[in-house]
């Protein structure tokens, strides 16, 4: 089977996903760009083993799109599906308005969506471009909300398990071994909460350093992936969150050892179209505080069972929820036990899997 799958740029967890994709088929992936304009240069891959890989040319627009009109000369291929990772850049459109001309059904992924109150042009644009397909590949319920919100066809939706993470990636450690990798990694304190994020505003950052400063100052804070600026620094002094450590962006293996170290996992977004960090999170055995303002966290964390919703903004119950985990082991432990068998069907192969079939069975109609 020849598949053509058309993305903006080659994230670590896409090309995981492209490598495994491409032992189960002919595949070609069209990448918008070399890399986000606002990613760290080290947040990006080009080990491209199982599939071919192109790199249009064109206008870089934003922090990861593109205007590429040289698309279109790959969209003549005979090629069995075509999937578009999107729909809003000015590349995806292109493609999307030359296969409606030529008539060359497509599958539509959505990595998840939130209806906002559009106006009435903004809803006909995304309408127009979202209800082009003729098959759409979502994430869970919320998405298919989304979805059928502009336009998609409720038989013609298709889910599949989203995530960043492979089977050797999954593991829940005991308190013995959480411990001595903390000494490992020169961890003082005894119980830790993590997050994992760009220092930009939508992450919450603000809201979590608030809440440190209203519990327990044994417990530790660490805020990974980049280097605070003087707001954050400013916040910490000024809610005496002493407990809160920053630190930088660290590689996937160095950062693996963070979330085996961790006891509680904190997802503090404000937005987030998915929150891959919460599949991480919950399969190292992790209960997670997280945000109703991410498509994960809704579709993963039964509230209660395998952690704690929030609103972000809560700052109060946000303290509260994480200092109920910390403090009690039995709760703790059982919330992650929940969190890693809610998860642990969440691979990539597995992801892999679904996309063949999804594909298998669309080709056939």
């Amino acid at each position: 089977m020849r598949i053509l799958y058309i993305t903006n740029i080659p994230s670590p967890y896409r090309v995981d996903f492209f490598n495994e994709l491409g032992k189960c088929c002919a595949l070609t992936v069209l990448f918008e760009r070399k890399h986000a304009g606002n990613r760290d240069m080290r947040w990006k891959v080009d080990d491209f083993k199982y599939f071919r890989s192109i790199f249009l040319e064109g206008k870089l627009i934003g922090s990861d799109a593109s205007i590429c009109p040289g698309v279109i000369r790959f969209l003549k291929k005979d090629y069995h599906a075509i999937i578009l990772g999107g729909y809003s850049s000015p590349t995806y459109m292109i493609a999307i308005e030359y296969m409606r001309m030529c008539r060359i059904p497509f599958l539509l992924n959505a990595d998840g969506g939130f209806i906002k109150c559009d106006n009435k042009l903004r809803y006909n644009i995304k309408k127009h471009f979202i209800g082009r397909a003729s098959g759409w590949l979502s994430t869970g319920e919320k998405t298919d909300d989304y979805l059928l919100h502009y336009g998609a066809q409720k038989d013609h939706i298709y889910h599949y398990p989203f995530t960043s993470i492979k089977e050797n990636d999954i593991c829940m450690l005991t308190e013995e071994e959480k411990s001595q990798i903390k000494h490992q990694l020169g961890i003082m304190e005894k119980k830790i909460v993590i997050t994992v994020g760009q220092f930009i505003p939508r992450k919450g950052f603000e809201f979590l350093i608030k809440a440190a400063g209203k519990i327990a100052k044994e417990y530790g804070i660490l805020v990974i992936g980049g280097r605070p600026t003087e707001q954050y620094l400013k916040l910490k002094e000024e809610y005496n969150a002493v407990n809160v450590h920053f630190i930088d962006f660290l590689e996937k293996e160095k950062l693996k050892k963070y979330y085996m170290a961790a006891d509680v996992f904190v997802f503090p977004t404000i937005e987030d179209i998915w929150g891959l960090v919460l599949n991480e999170a919950m399969s190292y055995g992790l209960p997670c505080v997280a945000s109703l303002k991410a498509n994960a966290s809704l579709e993963l964390i039964e509230d209660g069972a395998c952690g704690y919703l929030i609103n972000p903004e809560d700052v109060e119950d946000m303290a509260v929820k994480m200092e109920l985990l910390l403090k009690d082991d039995l709760l703790r432990t059982r919330m992650g036990q929940r969190a890693f068998d809610k998860i642990k069907d969440y691979t990539i192969e597995n992801m892999t899997k679904y996309h063949m079939s999804i594909l298998k069975d669309w080709k056939k109609q």
